[in-house]
């Protein structure tokens, strides 16, 4: 029977979150299914045979020899696994660097891949495309533009939506006062979670709120994952509990691009956008990044919503002005508004569900 097997796989901790929560509904609707899973502690917890955790032995980042030979191992422990075990579907959830190499060992062994979660190829490295059209018999993307490109390249693909809208409500708090925010302001500082973007950001954050403490005595609150980097003076407090309710009692954010500025962006919280790499990492991404914006906020609008500082614009004078000048009366409640508008855009709640049917039913 077809879905007797399904494997998935998942390289990161968001996309462990995003392949579990499919795994969730494919076994409500075939309790018979066996799932093989390749990923994290998410999809540990719900497979039927956990092959390894790829999520936590913290592989991923910069390119080493240890790095190419664990993975060509576990290429080869796949090919076994596969070629006796015969999974009926492969479900490779975002990820592009091992995915790929995943996907063309299935399309030799004759079994379908289906890819949720697209790589950026729209960002950089549009080659990727043709590379992704060889492989994959569905490309189930979160992002609407992201379903014209891959068809007008031949790759049938869906735009399911995306599982962010499952998991974010809208805050509902916006009367604190007449204009709508908190007075003094409360204002989310985010330095990202990666050791290097922490270090990078934990100074422009500091700098910045020293000056916003002085123009209008705001109120803190630094979220993180780590307090190990942080030693903050008492005006600022620490949060590491990655609550989202406690994340809408914020009135301003700033943050790094990526999810969380996305997560900000569903719950209707203005923010800054600042991003500050390794100067290498950065020549060379400005060399092959073929798009306008860094912030999907901006990218899906084609127009400047959120303000960017990257880089050598990212100075805590500039950040605070910024700031200063999205909190005043005229400006606030219409960027809130402007954001909940951006929401619609990502499609309707039932993420999981609707990608769990697709593949079932293709």
């Amino acid at each position: 029977m077809v879905n007797d097997k399904i494997f998935i796989s998942a390289g990161d901790l968001s996309g462990d979150i995003y392949a579990a929560n499919v795994i969730k509904e494919i076994k409500i609707k075939n309790r018979n299914c066996k799932v093989l899973a390749l990923g994290g502690n998410n999809l540990k917890s719900v497979s039927d045979y956990f092959i390894e955790d790829i999520v936590n032995i913290n592989a991923f980042g910069l390119i080493s020899l240890k790095q190419i030979l664990y993975f060509k191992n576990l290429l080869k422990k796949l090919e076994f696994i596969f070629t006796t075990q015969r999974p009926d579907k492969i479900v490779l959830v975002d990820y592009y660097g091992f995915h790929i190499h995943l996907a063309k060992l299935a399309k030799k062994l004759n079994i379908s891949v289906f890819y949720y979660i697209s790589p950026q190829v729209w960002a950089s490295r549009s080659y990727r495309i043709k590379k992704l059209a060889k492989v994959v018999k569905k490309m189930l993307v979160i992002f609407p533009f992201e379903e014209a490109l891959y068809k007008k390249n031949k790759i049938d693909a869906i735009f399911v939506g995306n599982p962010l809208v499952d998991k974010i409500t809208q805050k509902n708090n916006f009367n604190k006062n007449a204009f709508g925010f908190s007075n003094p302001p409360l204002i989310g500082l985010f330095p990202g979670s990666r050791n290097w973007a922490i270090k990078r950001h934990i100074p422009i954050l500091l700098e910045t709120a020293k000056i916003l403490k002085e123009k209008v005595n705001a109120r803190f609150i630094m979220f993180c994952t780590n307090s190990a980097f942080y030693d903050l003076p008492e005006y600022i407090k620490l949060d590491t509990s990655g609550s989202f309710e406690q994340r809408k009692l914020i009135d301003f954010a700033i943050c790094p691009s990526g999810t969380v500025s996305l997560e900000n962006a569903l719950m209707g919280i203005p923010m800054a956008i600042i991003y500050k790499l390794p100067y290498i990492n950065y020549f060379f991404l400005r060399a092959i990044v073929k798009v306008k914006y860094i912030t999907m906020v901006n990218i899906l609008s084609s127009k400047n919503v959120i303000s960017e500082f990257i880089q050598f614009n990212a100075n805590p004078k500039k950040i605070s002005e910024y700031v200063l000048a999205q909190l005043e009366p005229k400006n606030y409640m219409p960027k809130v508004q402007e954001l909940l508008l951006f929401r619609k855009m990502l499609g309707h709640i039932g993420v999981s569900k609707r990608v769990a049917e697709i593949i079932l039913n293709a």
